[in-house]
């Protein structure tokens, strides 16, 4: 007879190198003393007029990983991020219960412009790198999901650490502020003429920034050495299926990621004791936010936004802000939001420029991103944490949910289920194939033709994968959801963006192909086409793995009762293609 046995996902040993500072230390004492890492950026390398932004100190601020040659200026932060972590913790790493997972946005696409080979571009080599200068014994995982891509990496660490599959996982964040990156927020109008002012009525734009961030995630509370014990006590991620680049007008998708959140973790809104927000400043994200938070009865507690002290740092925002949550948590103070006068937002929330001390027991982490995303993560101090039960590790039986079926595209094929249902007469050469397969789909959507090639593979993979199931009627849009993978992330956009940048200039640049820059909104762009607005993850893996994507997909279900998962591989780049899906249901 099994027993059952409490497990926690401890949080601890969190480091920040920011423009606030190289140690955690450091950015909390200048963030206490009310100073922001945003100023103006005078550097053509970046973009040809000046812009408000924080940048890192490369003398000053990455210590001794600027000695470590033949690593990147990212992989460097990276490395000196987790050394802090596993200074802090006292972990051995090499360990076979450890695992690595990295969550950025961009990696190394300053090396894009550089005419690098395309392994310095390419996310998971460079994972690896990092991987192999710890020897860790797994495989590094990448989370490249937009800007939630730090938060959706902490659910995914504590979800493996929860179903017992690691005891530990060591997650960074990390983006650099590249010319690639200020030209497309530029192209967007989205970067504001002062330091960010998130949800006040004068803000006009964010402030971007670059940062490097980590944190361990532990099954072991004899890891955690230098602050109370913290754990999370749950996570959900959600799409809006509305909109690739502007966030929901009526908060619905941050609202549910927010009430699965904590169904998860068996609290209700009394239980919270403050909230830190996406809040980048734009007009439409924090008019969002606000009604998603009144939405979830949260609009009257104690909020904040980190973003004035050291801008948006995409990839890494999501992990260096939940350190500072941890800061916050252990102090009992919710630090200031950097500018904040008055509201400007449908429905007020509780903010205040100055740092207020109380006492606090729990905190909402959220984030929003382009593709329709939101990841909600709820945190706790051990004491008042609820109990989560777990049974002894055992192998998911394989009837827990089964696959539905299964479709591949490739070389100018689509084969659903072992048989061949679509064979372009025109040849194997993408821009052929996908025009026959669309008339052959039948298709009427003026949005296919907008699309970039990555995203048209998954449009048409997900038609011909979805064609005559009526699982619609049967589940709720909340019910669904995708997972997702590749090797190259977005590269072939990417290309295409910085080709542009280069040939008419950084007031050139196209917004119209820039929201394509990230891997994720080819699952934004089926969120949109089929309601799904469940979970929504993407990994970026050497090679498809799909027992890695389908054991996530079950955790999944598991932890966010989904019934139905679209699962699998979409990769295109150079013309070559190939998008091998599977939908699977739950058994009931």
């Amino acid at each position: 007879m099994r027993t059952e046995h409490p497990l926690k996902a401890y949080l601890t040993a969190g480091t920040i190198i920011s423009s606030l500072g190289a140690t955690t230390e450091e950015n909390m004492r200048h963030i206490r003393a009310y100073r922001s890492g945003i100023r103006l950026l005078d550097d053509p390398a970046l973009y040809e007029a000046p812009f408000m932004g924080a940048r890192i100190e490369r003398d000053e601020r990455e210590g001794e990983a600027d000695a470590l040659s033949g690593y990147t200026r990212l992989e460097r932060l990276f490395i000196a991020s987790l050394s802090g972590v596993i200074d802090r913790s006292g972990i051995d790493p090499t360990g076979a219960d450890c695992l690595l997972i990295l969550s950025t946005t961009k990696g190394n696409i300053d090396r894009l412009s550089a005419d690098a080979p395309r392994e310095a571009i390419l996310l998971s080599p460079m994972a690896q790198k990092v991987a192999d200068y710890f020897h860790l014994s797994h495989p590094p995982l990448v989370v490249s999901t937009a800007c939630i891509s730090g938060v959706s990496a902490l659910i995914a660490a504590y979800r493996l650490v929860m179903e017992g599959r690691y005891r530990r996982v060591l997650v960074a964040g990390g983006d650099l502020l590249t010319r690639f990156v200020a030209t497309g927020f530029q192209s967007f109008k989205s970067i504001g003429a002062e330091r960010c002012r998130p949800y006040d009525k004068r803000r006009d734009g964010l402030s971007l920034g670059e940062a490097s961030g980590a944190v361990l995630v532990t099954a072991e509370r004899d890891d955690v050495r230098d602050h109370l014990p913290i754990v999370i006590e749950g996570g959900a991620v959600t799409n809006d299926a509305h909109h690739i680049s502007a966030p929901s007008r009526t908060g619905e998708g941050l609202r549910a990621a927010v009430l699965q959140a904590m169904g998860e973790a068996g609290v209700q809104p009394g239980d919270i004791s403050f909230v830190n927000a996406h809040g980048t400043a734009t007009v439409y994200n924090d008019e969002m936010e606000s009604k998603a938070f009144h939405l979830s009865g949260l609009d009257a507690l104690p909020l904040n936004s980190l973003k004035p002290f050291w801008g948006h740092t995409l990839g890494a925002s999501g992990v260096i802000e939940t350190v500072a949550c941890m800061e916050e948590l252990c102090s009992g103070e919710v630090f200031g939001t950097l500018g904040f006068e008055a509201a400007g937002t449908t429905y007020p929330l509780n903010l205040s420029d100055r740092h207020r001390s109380m006492p606090l027991r729990r905190c909402l982490k959220t984030a929003s991103g382009f593709g329709g995303c939101n990841a909600a993560i709820v945190l706790a101090l051990e004491a008042e944490a609820k109990p989560h039960v777990k049974l002894p590790h055992v192998k998911l039986p394989p009837l827990q949910a089964h696959l539905i079926r299964r479709c591949t595209v490739e070389r100018g094929r689509v084969v659903r289920d072992g048989t061949i249902i679509f064979h372009a007469t025109g040849g194997e050469a993408f821009p052929s194939f996908i025009r026959e397969a669309y008339a052959h789909l039948a298709l009427d959507d003026r949005r296919f033709y907008k699309m970039d090639d990555l995203c048209k593979l998954g449009y048409i993979a997900a038609a011909y994968l979805l064609s005559g199931i009526d699982w619609a009627s049967r589940y709720k849009p909340e019910e669904t959801g995708i997972i997702l993978s590749n090797a190259s992330s977005s590269l072939d956009t990417d290309i295409r963006h910085q080709q542009v940048i280069e040939a008419l200039g950084d007031k050139e640049a196209s917004p119209a192909v820039f929201v394509y820059t990230l891997p994720n909104v080819v699952m934004g762009e089926l969120c949109i086409r089929y309601n799904i607005r469940g979970e929504n993850t993407f990994f970026i893996t050497p090679a498809y793995d799909p027992e890695l994507i389908k054991r996530y997909a079950l955790l999944a279900m598991k932890r966010q009762k989904l019934q139905a998962c679209l699962a699998g591989w979409c990769e295109y780049l150079d013309g070559h293609y190939c998008a091998q899906l599977e939908w699977i249901e739950r058994i009931k």
